[in-house]
């Protein structure tokens, strides 16, 4: 017997620590969506080890059994090796070790299913596990790494005929856990690599003048993009954090980059996309050929459309980049809770002016300190911009101390430097790959930033939602690295593309917005149940003061998974549209993710995100 034929009987072994139902997993219960339904691995009808054996075969015995990244530290797994464990728990937080690994995701509460249903190892120490089980949780039993469209193409084929759920890895850099999903076939893109540069592309079926572009491969990640854009000499809207494939669900999700207010969302430039469909049909599509899809797949929501295969991005001419970055200390001898919504409300008092010149805004709140960035293309402001603000942040000197400032023009010769050198590991440095963690956000319109009064109310909501997210860190429980709950407001919004809201399927929330409000819980498997849960629900519940003051839109990348009413919150009035384009490319609704188009409640095969809110 090979070696895939013994994997397949340990899957077997392990296939009872699934929590999918038995029998046939109906995930289209929704009525407005018609579809046939995923088989679960303990069903009769999942394909037994012949087929599997078929598949490998057609596929060049490139088919892998999957099981947790961390099983080879557990004592008592049959895959426990003490060789091996040593090179897992020296690269266990190490973002490139889980984006290279098909069977880890960045932060392991989506590798579980449920409660201590998962096979982590303890994030603040990383040791072997005696006396534990590894389960498999969310890891797929199976994956096929492709190389080419025509994988992709007889995976779809195959998954469809058999009723095989199909879930899509790059990195595993999501936080709704898309990217793994138990009884699932993985496709991993992560090492389908290449970026071209095309100094005059033309769409396909297209007579629209040439234009210099970017051709990236979907397993391309932003550090390698951005290498090439400055060989080049151009620049490209996309994201900070280099842990990110171009893409995936990061340009599925709309793409938010800190070009955004000078020149758009990423889908803003995208001009093709080459795609394989549910019928397993290989196509190129822009705004000439399938322009629906096209439409949808421009920030229509991840794994919703198909196996994206490359992406086609506009190239923009080189720019500098500026910077402005202050380090705040507000008077611990007064009210710090007046002193920082009074904070929140004197940036707001200027955010879309500053929103409207192009430039990008970060404000960051710790313990004892606030961190206020702005970054922008040198050519579309300058320092100037801000001496109002910092004039009037002057006057309140007994109020606040600004412990550094460093403020200057033209500081960066281009966005790739400005990214990798400086904006890329600054944000992977404060994220916590390998533990869990749960986001919720909120876009808050430029219109609720016109008047003293609203801006204010603002201030105070969005400081009310930190209280609710932080109070369950009270008495700081076991296994929660962090004494508070991460609060973030970016200013990385879409004005300069704000009157081409209806030309993608992104957000129209993100359109409207002046800012994008994060609030970030991180937790380890040294959190008892209830502690996680209660965070969980608390970060979940920070939004309600800005949801109570007419908020809804959030964004999907970075939205939380617990959203009641997700259509609205993620998709806005795009939605029905959106339904209505998958009707039409996928109409059994094969491709589904957590909360995408076409989601449907209550389904068996997404019962571990259920299992994480049971008591």
């Amino acid at each position: 017997m090979g070696l895939f034929g013994i994997s397949v009987l340990l899957l077997c072994l392990f296939a009872s620590l699934y929590q999918a139902e038995r029998g046939l997993v109906h995930i289209f219960e929704d009525p407005h969506v018609v579809g046939q339904g995923y088989y679960a691995i303990e069903s009769v009808s999942w394909p037994d080890t012949s087929i599997w054996t078929a598949l490998n075969d057609t596929l060049g015995g490139r088919l892998r059994a999957l099981r947790p990244w961390a099983a080879v530290c557990y004592v008592d797994d049959s895959l426990y090796d003490p060789v091996e464990c040593q090179t897992v728990l020296s690269r266990y937080t190490n973002h490139s070790a889980r984006e290279d690994t098909a069977s880890a995701l960045l932060w392991t509460n989506w590798e579980s299913c449920g409660c201590n249903n998962g096979c982590a190892l303890n994030y603040s120490n990383p040791q072997p596990v005696f006396g534990g089980t590894c389960h498999q949780g969310t890891t797929p039993p199976y994956s096929f790494g492709i190389s080419s469209a025509e994988d992709a193409s007889i995976i779809v084929k195959w998954a469809t005929a058999y009723n095989v759920k199909l879930t899509i890895k790059n990195t595993g850099h999501d936080q709704m856990g898309r990217s793994a999903g138990p009884s699932s076939l993985q496709i991993l893109t992560h090492n389908l690599k290449g970026i071209v540069y095309v100094a005059d592309f033309v769409p396909q079926g297209s007579s629209v003048e040439p234009v210099p572009a970017l051709t990236i491969s979907a397993g391309s990640q932003l550090e390698e993009i951005y290498a090439v854009a400055e060989a080049n000499d151009v620049s490209v809207v996309l994201g900070t954090c280099l842990t990110v494939g171009a893409a995936g669900g990061f340009i599925q999700g709309g793409g938010v980059s800190s070009l955004t207010p000078a020149y758009g969302l990423a889908v803003d430039h995208l001009l093709e996309v080459e795609i394989v469909t549910a019928d397993g049909v290989i196509r190129t599509i822009n705004a000439i050929q399938d322009p629906d899809l096209f439409w949808a797949v421009r920030g229509g929501g991840a794994g919703s459309w198909g196996t994206v295969i490359s992406i086609t991005l506009a190239a923009l001419p080189p720019t500098a980049i500026s910077t402005s970055s202050l380090v705040i200390e507000p008077d611990p001898a007064q009210d710090l809770r007046a002193l920082a919504v009074n904070f929140i409300t004197l940036l707001g008092k200027y955010q879309n002016q500053i929103t409207n010149a192009g430039v990008s805004t970060a404000l960051g709140f710790s313990k004892g300190s606030y961190s206020l960035s702005f970054s922008w293309p040198a050519r579309h402001a300058s320092v100037a911009l801000f001496y109002p603000l910092y004039d009037e942040l002057r006057t309140l000197s007994s109020n606040y101390t600004v412990l550094s400032n460093f403020t200057q023009e033209f500081v960066y010769p281009s966005v790739a430097t400005a990214i990798v050198e400086h904006f890329g590991p600054a944000a992977d440095s404060v994220i916590a790959y390998g533990s869990s963690t749960e986001p919720g956000s909120r876009y808050v319109p430029q219109s609720m930033l016109e008047s003293p009064g609203s801006v204010q109310s603002i201030a105070e909501a969005i400081w009310e939602g930190l209280e609710i997210a932080s109070a369950p860190l009270g008495d700081y429980p076991a296994g929660i690295p962090r004494p508070q709950v991460g609060l973030s407001i970016f200013g990385d919004v879409p004005a300069a593309t704000r009157h081409r809201v209806n030309e993608t399927g992104a957000s129209p929330g993100a359109y409207d917005a002046a800012w994008h409000v994060l609030y970030t819980g991180t937790w380890t498997v040294a959190a008892s149940r209830s502690a996680y849960q209660t965070l969980s629900r608390a970060v979940y519940d920070a939004v309600g003061p800005l949801t109570a003051l007419g908020m809804m839109s959030s964004y999907q990348n970075e939205g939380s998974a617990w959203e009641v009413n997700w259509q609205e919150a993620f998709f806005g009035h795009k939605y029905d549209r959106l339904l209505q384009i998958k009707h039409k490319y996928d109409p059994t609704n094969f491709f589904t993710t957590y909360k995408g188009v076409g989601f449907a409640p209550h389904s068996a095969f997404y019962s571990c995100y259920e299992a994480y809110q049971k008591a």
